[in-house]
C-alpha cells in the first residue's frame, strides 16, 4: 500500500518525534550524570583542601617547634652554667687560706669570669627573644592566614543543580546530535577547558569528541561557579614564590626571629669557651696557692686546653676560616701555668722574673688575638654566596639570610622550602590561583607565578638596625668589643705594675714594703670605742661578722659576753680604784721585775749545775745604737767576717740590722769599743716577725715565725739593703705566731734547725736535705734543766748553744748529747732580759740583752765567757 504525502508527512514527523525524544533523553541524562560528578568532584576539592590545610597547619607547628624547643635548651644549659659560674664568682679571689696569687693571674680569671656572664645572659635573653617571637608568629599564623577552607552557604548553594535546571538549557544543548562538532574551527576557540586532561585520546576519537571550547553550556557556568573566588590571600604576589602560599609567607616572618635563634647558639658558644677559661685559672690559682700540686694544675691545663680545640673543631667550620687564629686562644692556659711556676718559684732571680713578664705578654696577647678572631668568625657573611640545595634530614635557608660563615654548620636552622618536589601538588594554592584571576591549567608549570626579585623582600639584616644589621650581632659585636677593652686595659695595667715594682710606691693599695699578694686586707683594727675588729664591707663593727672576735685572733669566737660589757656593768668609782691599785704590779711586769699571777719573782732555774761559784769574764761593748732600732737576734760572723773586724751582727724582728765591728780583744777587758754598720733587709718583712739568724760565708740565713726559712745572699749588704729571698718551698714545723726559740745552720747544702718550744724544756732538732719538694724530717730531741731563752749552732752544726734567764751559755754537743759550760752567769744582771747569743770564731759568746732605763729599753751587748 503506498502512502501518500499526508501518510509521508506523518511518518517523517513520528520519526522526528521519536529522534528528538531520543535525543533530548540521551542529553537530559548526560545533564543528570554531569551534575552528580560535578558534585563529586565540588565536595572531594574541598575535602582534599581541608586534609592538605591540616597538614600545613602541621608544618607550621613543627617548623617553629624546632626554635623553640632548641631555644628552650639553651636557656636551661644558660641558667644552670651561671649559677655555677656565681660560685666561682663570689669569693672574688683565688686562695682563701692563703695569700691570693699576683694580680696578672686574677685579670686572666676575672675577665673570663665576666666573659662567661656576659655570653650566658645574652644566651638567656636571645633564646627568650626568639622563642617568644616564633610562638606568636605560629599563633598569628594558625589563627588568621592557615585555616580550614570550608565553602560558604552561598557555594553550597551555587554548586547543588536541580534536574529541572535542565529546562534552562538551550536548544541545542537539549537536542544535541553525538559524534557531530558543534563548534566552528577559528582562532577564537584555541585552547579550552580540558586541554590537558590527563588521559590518552585517538586522534581520531579527538575529531569527533566534545574538547577544548565545545562543551556543554552548563559546563561553562559550573566552571565560573567553583572560579568565586573562595579564599582570601594575604600574600603580595610580588613575593610569592611556587611552594605553598604559607610557606613563603612563613620564611618572611622568620625574619623577625632567625638571627636571634642564631646568636643564641654563638652564644652559648663563646659561654662555655670563657668558662672553661675561668675554671681552668680559678683551679690553677687554687693549687698553686693553697696545696702546691704544680703537677695536679698541669694535667687541668692539658685536658681544658685539649676540650677547648675540641669545641673550636666541633662548633667552627675550619672551611669558612682563612686564618684559624681562634686556635691560640687556648694556648694561653699553658702559657698562664709557665709564668705561674716561675711567679712561685724558690729563688727570687731578675732575668727568670723577666722571662715571667714575657710569658704574661704572651697569654694576653693569645687572649687578645682570640676576641678579636671572634670578632671576625661571629659577624655575618654578607658574601653573595650560592643558594643552599635542599636536601633531606638537612638544614637549609635562603641565601637572603646572612648568617655567620663559620657557625651554619652548627646553627641547624630550617626554613620552608622555596619549591614543591616532584609529585607534591598544592591544591589550596591552585584553587586559591584561580580565584584571584591566574592560570586555571592545573598541573602545568606555569600554575604559580613567580617574582624572584630580592629587592622586594625584607632582609633583616637590612631592614632591623640603625647600621644596617641584626641587633642580634649588634648585641654580640657589643659585648666582644667590650672583652676586648677589658683585655686592653688589662695589659696596660701590668705594664704600670711593672713599672712601679721594686720602687717606693710600689701600689696604690697596699702598705709601704708589702707585697700585694701578701696583705690580707680583710680585717681591720677595732674602732674606738670597740672591742672587735671589724671585717671590711660587710656591715662595719656593728653588724659586721667580725663581730664577737677578739682582736688578736680573728678566727676564734668569743664565748659568753665581751669585755666591754662586763666592765660596763662595774661601778665606776670601783673600777677606778682597781685600776689604780693595778699599776704599781703592771710597771713591775714591763720592767720585768714580776710575773703576771705571782706576787714575787720566782726563783731563775738555769742552763747549768752550780752557777754560784761561777764567775763571768764578760766585756761589754761600747758602741752607739742606731735610732729607733731594737735588737732580738744575734749572728756571730764567719771567718772571713772576723778577719775584717766584723765580730757579730743584731737584727731586729722586723728586717733591720747593724754589724758590729772591733779589733779590740774581750780577753780580760771589761768594756771595748765598736762601730757599727746600718742595714735593711728587703724582701724579709713578709714572712712574719724574724726568730733566728745565721750568718756564713755564703750570706745570711734567717727563720721567721711562720717557719719560713729566708736566705739573704751575698758577702753583706750593698749601699745599706740586703736583699732577701724564701730559701724553698718546705717550712719549719711551727704553729701560727710561734713564741719559742730557733737556731739555723747550714753546710754543704744541707740544713739543721734546733727548735725550742714554749713551756717545754727541751730541743727538737730537724734536718732538710736542701732539695726542693722535700721536708723537715725530725732528727733528734733533746731535754734541759729549764726553758732556753735563745739557741744558736756553733761552727758546722757540732754544737747548739743554748742560754738561759740569768744570762749562762751551755754547750750542747750534737754527737754525745752532753751538756758543757760554754758562758757563766751574769751576776748583777738580774733586771736584764737576755734576748739572743751566739758562738764568736776567736771563741767565747756574744751575748745580747735588755735593759729598762726611765721606761725605755736599752741594747747592750756582752763578748765572752
Amino acid at each position: 500500500m503506498q502512502l501518500g504525502a499526508a501518510g509521508y508527512a506523518a511518518a517523517g514527523a513520528a520519526t522526528a518525534g521519536g529522534v528528538g525524544v531520543g535525543l533530548f533523553g540521551y542529553n537530559r541524562g548526560n545533564y543528570s550524570m554531569d551534575q552528580k560528578l560535578h558534585w563529586s568532584r565540588f565536595t572531594a576539592s574541598y575535602a582534599y583542601s581541608m586534609a592538605q590545610t591540616g597538614q600545613y597547619k602541621q608544618d607550621i607547628a613543627e617548623l617553629t617547634a624546632i626554635s623553640v624547643n632548641r631555644m628552650a635548651v639553651y636557656a636551661d644549659i644558660a641558667g644552670m652554667t651561671a649559677t655555677i659560674l656565681t660560685a666561682i664568682f663570689c669569693p672574688g679571689r683565688v686562695g682563701l687560706h692563703t695569700p691570693p696569687p699576683p694580680g696578672w693571674f686574677m685579670g686572666l680569671m676575672m675577665v673570663n669570669v665576666g666573659g662567661a656572664y656576659i655570653w650566658l645572659a645574652m644566651t638567656m635573653w636571645l633564646a627568650m627573644h626568639a622563642k617568644l617571637k616564633a610562638s606568636s608568629a605560629t599563633c598569628h599564623m594558625s589563627t588568621r592566614f592557615v585555616r580550614t577552607p570550608v565553602p560558604s552557604q552561598y557555594m553550597l548553594d551555587r554548586a547543588r543543580k536541580f534536574l529541572s535546571s535542565w529546562e534552562e538549557q538551550p536548544l541545542q544543548e537539549v537536542l544535541r546530535i553525538p559524534f557531530f562538532r558543534h563548534q566552528s574551527r577559528s582562532k577564537n576557540n584555541e585552547g579550552g577547558f580540558n586541554e590537558h586532561e590527563d588521559m590518552p585520546i585517538d586522534p581520531d576519537a579527538q575529531r569527533r569528541t566534545r574538547h577544548g571550547h565545545d562543551v556543554p553550556a552548563w559546563y561553562r557556568k559550573e566552571k565560573a561557579i567553583d572560579d568565586g573566588e573562595p579564599f582570601e590571600s594575604m600574600m603580595p604576589l610580588a613575593a610569592q614564590g611556587t611552594a605553598p602560599e604559607h610557606f613563603e609567607v612563613y620564611r618572611e616572618i622568620q625574619n623577625e626571629w632567625w638571627p636571634y635563634d642564631t646568636y643564641a647558639r654563638v652564644s652559648i658558644f663563646l659561654a662555655f669557651m670563657h668558662l672553661t677559661f675561668c675554671w681552668v685559672y680559678q683551679h690553677i690559682g687554687h693549687m698553686f696557692c693553697e696545696t702546691r700540686a704544680i703537677t695536679g694544675a698541669g694535667c687541668i691545663v692539658i685536658c681544658v686546653t685539649v676540650l677547648q680545640q675540641m669545641i673550636l673543631t666541633l662548633d667552627v667550620s675550619p672551611s669558612a676560616v682563612d686564618i684559624p687564629l681562634q686556635r691560640l686562644g687556648p694556648l694561653a692556659i699553658p702559657v698562664s701555668w709557665f709564668a705561674m711556676l716561675i711567679e712561685y718559684q724558690p729563688y727570687y732571680d731578675p732575668g727568670t722574673a723577666v722571662i715571667g713578664y714575657l710569658l704574661v705578654y704572651v697569654a694576653y696577647a693569645f687572649h687578645i688575638i682570640f676576641t678579636i678572631q671572634l670578632l671576625r668568625i661571629c659577624a655575618p657573611d654578607y658574601s653573595s654566596a650560592p643558594e643552599m640545595a635542599e636536601v633531606p634530614a638537612g638544614s637549609w635557608w635562603p641565601n637572603a639570610w646572612r648568617l655567620p660563615k663559620a657557625f651554619q654548620h652548627a646553627t641547624f636552622l630550617v626554613a620552608p622550602p622555596r619549591h614543591l618536589q616532584a609529585g607534591e601538588n598544592d591544591l589550596v594554592g591552585e584553587m586559591r590561583k584561580a580565584s584571584e584571576g591566574g592560570n586555571p591549567n592545573f598541573g602545568g608549570k606555569e600554575r604559580l607565578t613567580m617574582d624572584v626579585s630580592e629587592g622586594k623582600r625584607r632582609d633583616v639584616h637590612k631592614a632591623l638596625g640603625k647600621q644596617g644589621e641584626s641587633p642580634a650581632w649588634f648585641n654580640v659585636r657589643t659585648g666582644l668589643l667590650g672583652l676586648l677593652f677589658a683585655w686592653i686595659y688589662l695589659t696596660f695595667g701590668f705594664t704600670i705594675e711593672i713599672v712601679n715594682a721594686h720602687t717606693s710606691h710600689p701600689s696604690m693599695l697596699n702598705a709601704f714594703g708589702l707585697p700585694n699578694n701578701l696583705r690580707d686586707p680583710r680585717y681591720r683594727p677595732p674602732k674606738v670605742g670597740h672591742a672587735h675588729p671589724t671585717e671590711v664591707g660587710t656591715g662595719g663593727a656593728v653588724h659586721g661578722p667580725a663581730v664577737g672576735m677578739s682582736s688578736h685572733a680573728v678566727e676564734r669566737r668569743l664565748d659568753g659576753r665581751s669585755t666591754s660589757d662586763i666592765l660596763s656593768d662595774v661601778p665606776r668609782d670601783d673600777l677606778a680604784e682597781r685600776l689604780r691599785d693595778i699599776l704599781p704590779l703592771l710597771k713591775q711586769v714591763a720592767l720585768g721585775k714580776r710575773q703576771i699571777g705571782s706576787h714575787a719573782m720566782p726563783e731563775v732555774v738555769s742552763m747549768l749545775p752550780q752557777v754560784e761559784a761561777m764567775k763571768s769574764s764578760a766585756a761589754r761593748v761600747a758602741m752607739q745604737w742606731p735610732a729607733l732600732f731594737e735588737p732580738r737576734l744575734l749572728a756571730c760572723g764567719h771567718a772571713a767576717a772576723h778577719e775584717e773586724g766584723k765580730v757579730v751582727m743584731a737584727l731586729s724582728k722586723h728586717g733591720r740590722g747593724t754589724i758590729i765591728s772591733t779589733i779590740a780583744s774581750h780577753v780580760g777587758a771589761q768594756e771595748i769599743p765598736a762601730q757599727t754598720q746600718s742595714f735593711s733587709l728587703e724582701g724579709a718583712s713578709g714572712y712574719g716577725p724574724l726568730l733566728a739568724a745565721a750568718w756564713d760565708e755564703l750570706g745570711l740565713l734567717l727563720a721567721a715565725n711562720t717557719g719560713a726559712i729566708i736566705e739573704c745572699p751575698g758577702a753583706g749588704p750593698s749601699e745599706g739593703i740586703w736583699s732577701c729571698r724564701e730559701s724553698f718551698a718546705a717550712r719549719l714545723p711551727l704553729e701560727a705566731q710561734f713564741q719559742g726559740t730557733v737556731a739555723l745552720s747550714r753546710h754543704a747544702g744541707k740544713f739543721r734547725a734546733a727548735v725550742t718550744f714554749p713551756g717545754e724544756a727541751t730541743v727538737t732538732v730537724y734536718d732538710h736535705s736542701g732539695d726542693d719538694g722535700d721536708s723537715w724530717l725530725p732528727a733528734g730531741e733533746v731535754r734541759t734543766r729549764t726553758d732556753a731563752t735563745s739557741t744558736s749552732f756553733s761552727d758546722l752544726a757540732r754544737e747548739i748553744l743554748l742560754s738561759s734567764a740569768d744570762g749562762a751559755v751551755a754547750r750542747l754537743h750534737m754527737g754525745t748529747g752532753s751538756m758543757s759550760t760554754a758562758a757563766a752567769p751574769m751576776h748583777g744582771y738580774s733586771d736584764h732580759s737576755w734576748q739572743a747569743t751566739c758562738g764568736l770564731h776567736s771563741g767565747g759568746v756574744a751575748r745580747l740583752a735588755l735593759s729598762q732605763e726611765s721606761g725605755v729599753r736599752v741594747p747592750e751587748l756582752f763578748l765572752g765567757a
